[in-house]
């Protein structure tokens, strides 16, 4: 599955509250991987910093 911003190039809130829901009945100890744009190469997460907006 992928997770892709609706609009702008920022992953939202609400981007991550429709992963969840998609991601139901997955095993939480399953490995996220992502790509990094313009690389190609998919990456491992270790580190997730989240930024709350006003």
């Amino acid at each position: 599955m992928h997770l892709k911003p609706r609009s702008g190039k920022e992953i939202t809130l609400d981007d991550l509250r429709e992963l969840v829901k998609k991601s139901d009945g997955v095993p939480g100890k399953s490995p996220i991987l992502v790509t990094v744009s313009g690389s190609g190469r998919p990456a491992k997460v270790s580190v997730l910093d989240i930024e709350i907006g006003d």
